[in-house]
């Protein structure tokens, strides 16, 4: 069954589609003339967490905004199908597609892709739901328009490919014809105008444009065919047109009046609509009243490529706006432009697969560039030219896979052609099968909810489920690999919370939006279900391989930083904890993350320990051992957002590696110190520089072996603790020995200054300590007299 309603669309504040999308969506797609990729990816976002492929076909020659290059790597939500039309005119049909093998909505509107277009302009759209046992003429006729627009447009063949998918899945019921179905106009075959059903005479005819051509031929053969009693020409302010053009069209129409919406808001509907009686006609799709829209068809030179919609309605859409009558010369009509066509190479796209890069663009045969030079940030590729379909021109070539979300694109020669958007085709056609809650909400919007908690540590298991062979695999080529099955199962977002790639604000408890403000607005069932489920989460982390890790480790990390455990005493050994599974085993192909986030895990702890120290953290310290340097871009993006009441609020990227710097630096000290065996005792580092050993032996000669195997290390202070409460301290510099041992309740010390043939056969029992040369009573356990 189809329904169908026409509509002005809503204001909104943050990024949604205009149309309402189908829940359980297979496909997705948009057409559209221009186009903001990073935008529609914000809105798509949803339909492509619930499992939907998302694709987006644009003009490629249409002025747009220019996607930026950002740290979330290449475009992967969307798959961006730019194009350019093989008439010459522009791609003007705008559609939105979602799409089951059981129903499908449909939405034909004059909106554009854009923040203006979706959310800030007045857009005229018409929303239609087709699901039951069949599927009606207007979804046949769709797809199989589908089908041939790839004959109208220059197009990689990817794009072919997605527009031919989505005509099957809206073609997998049978066809039944509906009664007054709506009408799908396209102008492949024959001009929109020569489909119109006008009447032989209408009593009003009201036309909304924001463009109209010079000479007025489109509104002159509109106003002609419908011969209505009044026309009324609903124009934005800054109407691309000729006054005098307008004036010697509606000349021919009889009365006319021209108005101007009261609301500050553009209007950019595209839209006709003529009445008889109580009948009325509407034809939607964001048609210009021009030749190249109207009389046209795509076939011909100049002529666009468009979609519009002809239905009838029993309420006028545009009587609906509030408007005041302006006159031809007043100063908002503005004189149409001539027309700027662009000569040379246009880029389409930039392709990227796991072992090549690939490029598209469209040129006349002999201009095309023979190879081109492909960049993004400081990395570069260069592609030869691989073959050509028309005017569509292939390039591809082995080198690194470029992330960003746009490429700068230069010929071979150096000849700046333009920038093109960067896609993972594979990852931005899977679905995915255990999207985590981050596809669509920030992680303080799912911390109150333990549903969608468990949902995310569920996601977070999932990352620890399978693996990619690591023998005889590059780590790079691994790397790439791991990350679209990962990528697959989870979606990107969670991937982007492990890898740093996603900035979280967590510890600013003055930010509404941040993860202390949601902790702060917890009740108290709320806070110890959330414990619990991150205990649990940390428990679970310590086998998983290091994606799964790295992601379980900077939910503990962040939520630490947001006040889950408010003093240090309960969340330090948590930290501590979690760091420790963290870095249990290594990861060539994630070394970066893993280095990353350690030290800034550790810089954390230690800060912890300085206000409730930690048992055992000279220990970890130890552990946590870096063969270089950690990335800067990687630690300060792990450490945004982590400053507040907890980590203090100087927690920053600065901070953390100099802390860092004097917490990992490793030593010969630190070899020798974990070179001391098990045997004698349990051994830490103190933060002083010393060591402390615990040992059910002797005290005191376990101090004389310590010494000795530190001999390199000349006044190391070691202190060891025996069972039964007793304790001793000493000093050895090769040839003066110091011990201090309790004595009354202070210290008593004893001096050796030339003990030339060392300490060794003293420490290991063959024969005792000669007499101390000098002994002393001192309050603390210090070097002193010696």
């Amino acid at each position: 069954m189809l329904t169908a309603g026409p509509a002005w669309t809503a204001t909104a504040d943050s990024p949604q589609t205009p149309a309402p999308l189908l829940d359980g969506a297979d496909e997705v797609l948009v057409l559209t003339h221009q186009c903001d990729l990073a935008f529609v990816e914000a809105c798509l976002r949803p339909a492509r967490a619930a499992g939907a492929r998302v694709t987006v076909l644009y003009d490629a020659t249409a002025d747009r905004p220019e996607p930026a290059v950002t740290a979330t790597g290449a475009v992967r939500d969307v798959l961006p199908v730019p194009v350019v039309c093989r008439s010459g005119g522009a791609f003007r049909a705008r559609v939105v597609i979602s799409a089951s093998p059981t129903a499908a909505v449909v939405s034909i509107g004059s909106g554009d892709a854009t923040p203006d277009g979706w959310l800030r302009n007045t857009e005229a759209w018409t929303h239609l739901r087709a699901d039951g046992a069949s599927v009606p003429t207007f979804i046949t006729d769709l797809a199989d328009w589908l089908r041939r627009l790839p004959g109208q447009l220059w197009i990689e063949a990817v794009g072919a490919e997605r527009l031919a998918a989505v005509a099957d899945l809206l073609t997998a019921r049978p066809h039944a014809a509906e009664h007054d179905e709506p009408m799908l106009l396209t102008n492949d075959v024959v001009p929109i105008v020569e489909q119109l059903p006008f009447p032989s005479g209408a009593d009003r005819l009201s036309i909304a444009a924001p463009e109209f051509d010079p000479a007025g031929r489109a509104l002159g053969e509109i106003a002609r065919s419908v011969r209505a009693a009044r026309t009324r020409l609903l124009l934005p302010a800054g109407v691309r047109c000729d006054p005098v053009g307008l004036l010697v069209a509606l000349d021919d129409a009889g009365e006319f009046d021209v108005q101007t919406p009261v609301s500050p808001r553009y209007l950019h509907a595209g839209a006709i609509e003529w009445w008889t009686g109580g009948a009325g006609v509407l034809v939607g799709g964001g048609l210009t009243c021009t030749p190249e829209a109207l009389l046209s068809t795509s076939a011909e030179p100049g002529g666009n490529c468009e979609l519009g919609l002809l239905l009838e309605v029993t309420e006028s859409l545009l009587d609906a706006v509030e408007a005041r009558d302006i006159g031809l010369d007043d100063d908002d009509l503005r004189p149409l432009p001539p027309a700027v066509t662009t000569a040379g190479p246009r880029v389409l796209a930039v392709r990227r697969h796991a072992d090549r890069m690939e490029a598209a663009l469209v040129a006349a045969g002999a201009t095309a560039p023979d190879g081109l030079v492909v960049t993004v940030g400081e990395a570069a590729v260069k592609l030869p030219w691989t073959g050509a379909e028309g005017r569509l021109h292939t390039y591809s070539g082995e080198g690194p896979s470029l992330d960003g979300r746009n490429a700068q694109v230069r010929a071979a020669d150096g000849t700046a052609l333009g920038n093109a958007p960067v896609t993972d085709v594979a990852g931005a056609v899977t679905r995915f099968s255990h999207a985590s809650p981050l596809e669509t909400l920030p992680l303080p919007a799912v911390l109150p909810d333990a549903a969608l908690v468990e949902a995310l540590f569920a996601a977070v298991a999932q990352l620890a489920e399978g693996r990619t062979p690591r023998h005889g695999v590059p780590a790079a080529e691994r790397r790439a690999s791991e990350e679209e099955r990962l990528r697959a199962a989870v979606g990107p977002a969670l991937l982007d919370l492990a890898f740093g790639r996603a900035a979280i604000r967590a510890g600013d408890d003055t930010d509404d939006d941040s993860v202390a403000a949601t902790v702060a607005g917890l009740d108290a069932p709320q806070r110890d279900r959330l414990r619990q489920l991150v205990l649990r989460l940390g428990g679970a982390a310590a086998g998983w391989p290091l994606p799964a890790r790295l992601a379980a480790f900077r939910i503990v990390l962040v939520l630490a930083a947001g006040g889950l455990w408010p003093e240090p005493q309960d969340w330090t050994p948590l930290v501590a904890a979690g760091l420790d599974a963290l870095v249990a085993t290594d990861d060539e192909a994630f070394a970066g993350e893993q280095a990353a986030l350690a030290t800034v895990g550790l810089a954390a702890v230690h800060h912890g320990h300085r206000l409730a120290p930690l048992s055992g953290f000279a220990d970890l310290r130890a552990a946590v051992r870096l063969d270089q340097a950690p990335p800067e871009d990687l630690v300060a993006r792990y450490t945004e957002g982590l400053a507040g009441p907890v980590l203090g609020e100087a927690f920053g990227a600065e901070d953390v590696a100099a802390d860092a710097g004097d917490l990992l630096v490793r030593s010969a000290f630190d070899d020798a110190v974990d070179a001391i065996p098990e045997s004698i005792g349990t051994v830490q580092r103190t933060d002083g520089g010393g060591v402390l050993v615990g040992t059910g032996k002797d005290p005191r000669r376990t101090t004389l072996l310590v010494l000795d195997l530190l001999r390199d290390f000349p006044d190391t202070h070691v202190t060891v603790r025996g069972t039964a409460g007793t304790e001793t301290h000493g000093w050895w510099n090769g040839r003066r020995l110091i011990l201090l041992s309790p004595f009354g309740g202070r210290w008593r010390g004893s001096l050796w200054p030339g003990l030339m043939t060392g300490i060794a056969t003293y420490a290991k029992g063959a024969s005792p300590l000669p007499a101390a040369a000098r002994t002393w009573i001192t309050e603390v356990p210090e070097m002193g007299e010696g």
